[in-house]
């Protein structure tokens, strides 16, 4: 019987998510949204199902998500544009990350009577924004490829940044003598070592694909590869998800790397995806994210309101933070509907509540204030992306965005018309169109990106 309602409940939110994501393209409301309620539903409203009830099979299907979804993204980057995307998602990402810690360090000091280091692991989880959220997200919107680029790299950087300053948190939190230069040398081998790890792993399987493909139903063998490289590199102690990111994305611009030429042997053998794999992975993605976020849901704990309310006004200090920084940093040939869809992508995701629990793991004292507020956090953010983005969609927060990008969008204007006279600002964001698509339909962005 158990099993009968357990297969009922995952076909049930398949189904559901293809009709929210049905919703989408006529209410503009994102359908992560929805599948988080769902979850939230489930868990701690109704107490139908727990994470606990899951087990061990929890974080494997969780991580398994995380690896498919970074290494389909990772496919769909291109080359040119991501060399263009790195200088802004770098200045973007750890502005935010550094500010959005430093600012929650003061805000849980004041509020929640934190110590200076708990209120740091507390900023860490809070700034460690969700790919895995953003880019589904993302794929609703009708963002240039530049933006979406910028911001699928920042969301990565952010939760890298996040999973590893969280655990140095911990660590000093925990240990007597503490070593910065050894915690700064390890999150910067975390990225570069990972990264090579991605490109030597992904240079040897397109030299191999030929071969895999005459195996019979061998379509399964790239994610199975793909999950053996993240967690080679989490063995060693590096990032798992900037692995399968780059993974992919060396994967898919393979034909596209001219240093290939000067190996005799990867000349003629290196080959990248197929059509019908690409098609495949996709499928796969949405079904891995629909009960992703789903699962998001149920892993959130509510037991205190005051609390809550710390989490939600954290929440909106971060977005506001974010709108600030997004207005400062990001390069001003971006037009008005990019940057407003910029100032708003900060969910926080899984990654977050796993990171509060392992602080409770840890047996930090106030390790059950940090774990509450952390899962505010998510679900606040969520939600105000998720509203803003409807917002900015419907073309409902054009007015307030013209004024706080109002000198951005003169000058992006001025350049596109290359006269140095800025034309009237458009009032209506363009309804979304196919977001594979690498051109920005929307006249509030320009043609630069």
């Amino acid at each position: 019987m158990e099993s009968a309602v357990a297969i009922i409940s995952v076909s049930a939110i398949i189904f559901l998510a293809h009709l929210f994501g049905g919703l989408f393209d006529k209410t503009r409301i994102p359908d992560v949204l929805p599948l988080v309620l769902i979850g939230v539903l489930m868990g701690p409203v109704f107490h139908m199902v727990s994470p606990h009830d899951f087990g061990g099979v929890g974080s494997v299907f969780t991580s398994i998500a995380l690896i498919i979804i970074l290494f389909d993204c990772g496919i769909d980057l291109d080359l040119g544009m991501l060399s263009k995307a790195v200088a802004p998602a770098l200045r973007l990402g750890l502005l935010t990350f550094a500010i959005t810690v430093a600012t929650t360090v003061l805000l849980a000091g004041y509020a929640l009577k934190l110590s200076p280091i708990d209120g740091c692991i507390l900023g860490c989880i809070a700034a460690a924004v969700s790919p895995p959220v953003v880019i589904p997200m993302l794929a609703k919107l009708s963002c240039s490829e530049h933006t979406r680029t910028t911001l699928i790299l920042e969301s990565t950087i952010c939760e890298v940044l996040g999973i590893v300053s969280t655990l140095a948190c911990v660590q000093i939190a925990t240990a007597a003598n503490v070593q910065p230069t050894v915690i700064v040398g390890g999150i910067i081998a975390s990225f570069v070592l990972a990264a090579m790890i991605g490109v030597a792993a992904a240079l040897l399987w397109s030299s191999v694909l030929k071969i895999i493909r005459r195996v019979e139903n061998s379509i399964f063998c790239t994610p199975a590869f793909v999950c053996m490289v993240y967690a080679t590199a989490e063995l060693l102690g590096y990032s798992g998800p900037v692995a399968a990111l780059v993974f992919g994305l060396v994967l898919g611009n393979v034909r596209d790397l001219k240093f290939l030429q000067k190996i005799p042997y990867l000349q003629n053998q290196a080959v990248t995806l197929t059509h019908q794999e690409k098609t495949f992975f996709a499928a796969l993605v949405f079904f891995l994210k629909s009960l992703f976020f789903v699962y998001v849901g149920l892993s959130m704990q509510f037991d205190d309101k005051y609390l809550v309310v710390a989490a939600l006004v954290l929440t909106v200090w971060t977005m506001l933070v974010r709108l600030i920084i997004t207005r400062c940093s990001l390069p001003k040939s971006l037009g008005i509907y990019d940057l407003s869809i910029s100032s708003v992508m900060v969910p926080k995701g899984l990654a977050a509540a796993v990171l509060a629990s392992l602080v409770s793991q840890a047996g930090i004292a106030s390790a059950p204030i940090i774990r509450e507020v952390a899962f505010g956090v998510i679900l606040f953010s969520i939600s105000a992306v998720a509203l803003m983005t409807f917002l900015i969609e419907r073309g409902l927060a054009t007015s307030f965005y013209n004024y706080i990008f109002a000198e951005s969008a003169v000058v992006a204007t001025a350049a596109a018309t290359g006269d140095g006279t800025a034309a009237p600002a458009p009032t209506e964001p363009a309804p979304s169109q196919n977001t594979d698509s690498a051109v920005d339909p929307s006249p509030l962005a320009n043609s630069d990106t």
